[in-house]
């Protein structure tokens, strides 16, 4: 459940440069953070991944535990989403750079199976895509992106709890940044 702890990165990146206005950022963001729907359970870091409905491209069922052991970036996308698109090449940069170290990409989209291999057919990537099996709720949502904005990503263990989360683009620096302390 969320516990008011740990704002999305993304947005407190944006609002501050030092620690101490970061963590007054983070303090305000997560007062402001909206409740997930009732009913809906919504993980914090230190939470076990919730189990997703997923597919992948070929329409089998899929898990994030399918990557033991290792730190896994998964990412939530839309093929609408202009960030998401933007950072996509990153994404693919840097899974590349760091496959051997024990670091996986995995990317979820929430659109349908049709406009996403449309999508991958013109920019391909070097990492899993998965899809939301349940598209009426947003996937994303479990694990903390109460928002609803995208792209969000999620920072897994190699025990598959949630160690972080980042609301909003990222770069291949912003993703070594963001593992280094969990290797």
């Amino acid at each position: 459940m969320v516990t008011g702890r740990g704002a999305p990165r993304g947005l407190t990146d944006l609002l501050s440069k030092t620690a101490a206005t970061r963590w007054l950022a983070e303090a305000w963001i997560d007062a402001a953070r909206p409740a997930g729907p009732p009913g809906v359970p919504v993980a914090a870091k230190g939470d076990p991944a919730p189990a997703l409905p997923l597919l992948d491209r070929a329409g089998q069922s899929a898990s994030l535990a399918q990557w033991p052991d290792r730190l896994v970036v998964v990412n939530f996308w839309a093929t609408w989403c202009a960030p998401c698109r933007k950072e996509m090449p990153e994404l693919d940069r840097f899974q590349r750079k760091h496959a051997a170290d024990g670091v996986q990409v995995v990317g979820v989209a929430i659109d349908g199976p049709g406009e996403v291999e449309a999508f991958l057919r013109d920019t391909p990537v070097g990492y899993p895509i998965l899809l939301a099996a349940s598209p009426s709720l947003n996937p994303s949502l479990p694990f903390g992106n109460t928002y609803g904005a995208l792209p969000f990503s999620v920072l897994l263990g190699r025990d598959g709890r949630i160690l972080d989360t980042r609301l909003g683009e990222v770069s291949e620096a912003v993703l070594q940044d963001w593992i280094a302390p969990h290797r």
